[in-house]
């Protein structure tokens, strides 16, 4: 009996400690796990890396939801691409009795298209949305149709638009997903990035002279944020598309159908998300050198035409992968010449695919045929003109003199 004591002691030693084998095990150290995934109220929400367009999480991204006002996006975008800031715009009929914010627009009344832009953008103006349409495309039905073509080559095939300032109408909807792609590439463009970051702006209308003030609440209380634009409406509840950039990377951020103030919470929180728990790689680089080709017998050198970056869980090890594939590979090549394009996969997923060019401007090199045609051609000319050489020579002798024979002209 006293022989087992000491066995026993050891093993309720041993078990209370912890240093048992499935103990010991545990306690190395754990690989990287996944981020906790964010929860919001909104309806749907999605967030995206803002360079590459990377979705790093999403709720719902493809619910076909009312954008409310956020709509707007897509109407500045446009008025942008096809128009001049400093266009005058004459405000039609149509503004008069149009619901929700405005900046109190009467027909007749004249503004430069920078400053309907800053009134639709900042403080959200309804009457300026429809008066931005009409100058764009001159009646607001060709401007949805324009919205909508824009939308579909931009890959927002969710969406549908029938009013340019998101008030409520059947069949006007988006996705979290489409309104990200959009207002992703809006941010790209330097009048819009401008206008969507500016706190205020001064206003001088015929009825209403005022500052104007951003809705947009996270440009005050968000660290590094860069815009965008809100929306609310009772059908669509509150909407909001944020954007961010701190140390080199940049997020945006999408919520549709939330309420009250947990829009702001809600896109704060998926874009806290995305800085606390990924990093940005840079895959390939606009301008390298990513591989080399042999060509009839020369080296040409592929090099990449754009960038690639990828968000990556932070801490995560990755494994990237390169694969050149070649799609056209024939002499002379011009510098900027597409070659094919760079695959690339990060553990073994596929996230981006990168044009590839020559790199430089290679000559095809002379073959035997080359020399033999180059030949043919020279004697070809030589024979040519002496052709025309004795033939000139002919006429003057006979018009010289005119009693010879054919013998002596040889």
């Amino acid at each position: 009996m006293r022989g087992l004591i000491l066995p026993i002691f050891m093993a309720i030693v041993l078990a209370t400690s912890g240093l048992v084998p499935v103990a010991i095990a545990q306690s190395q150290s754990p690989l990287p796990q996944p981020p906790q995934a964010p929860s919001i109220v909104g309806k749907a929400g999605i967030l995206i890396d803002q360079v590459s367009g990377q979705v790093l999480w999403a709720k719902n991204p493809d619910l076909q939801l009312a954008p409310a006002s956020t709509t707007k996006i897509l109407t500045a975008l446009l008025a942008i691409e096809n128009c001049r800031l400093e266009d005058t715009v004459v405000v039609s009929q149509s503004v008069v009795g149009i619901d929700g914010t405005s900046v109190y627009l009467k027909p007749g009344e004249k503004h430069s298209l920078r400053d309907l832009l800053y009134a639709m953008l900042l403080n959200s103006a309804n009457d300026a949305a429809v008066a931005i349409a009409e100058h764009v495309a001159g009646s607001v039905p060709r401007f949805v149709e324009m919205m909508n073509q824009k939308a579909a080559s931009l890959g927002a095939t969710h969406s549908h638009f029938v009013t340019p300032n998101g008030l409520p109408a059947p069949g006007h909807y988006t996705t979290a997903r489409d309104l990200a792609t959009i207002a992703r590439v809006a941010m790209q463009n330097p009048t819009f990035r401008q206008i969507v970051a500016t706190k205020t702006y001064p206003w001088q209308g015929q009825e209403w002279q005022t500052t104007l003030i951003n809705t947009n609440k996270l440009l005050a209380s968000y660290s590094g944020s860069t815009g965008i634009k809100t929306g609310y409406t009772s059908e669509a509840g509150q909407c909001l598309v944020g954007s961010a950039s701190r140390g080199g990377r940049s997020y945006l951020a999408v919520v549709l159908g939330s309420s009250g103030n947990n829009v702001w919470s809600d896109v704060a929180r998926l874009l806290d998300y995305g800085f606390n728990n990924f990093s940005q790689l840079q895959l390939v680089k606009a301008g390298e050198i990513v591989g080399s080709l042999k060509v009839n017998g020369k080296e040409v050198a592929v090099q990449a035409k754009d960038s690639l970056v990828y968000s990556s869980p932070a801490g995560q090890l990755n494994q990237v992968n390169y694969r050149l594939v070649v799609d056209r590979a024939r002499l002379p090549l011009k510098a900027g010449d597409q070659l094919g394009h760079l695959v690339v996969s990060v553990n073994g997923q596929q996230v981006g695919v990168v044009p590839a060019v020559s790199a430089s401007t290679v000559t095809k090199p002379l073959t035997w045929t080359d020399w033999w045609l180059r030949l043919t051609y020279l004697l070809a000319g030589v024979w040519a003109v002496k052709l025309v050489l004795t033939f000139r020579k002919r006429r003057l002798v006979s018009r010289n003199y005119p009693t010879l024979g054919r013998d002596y002209l040889g």
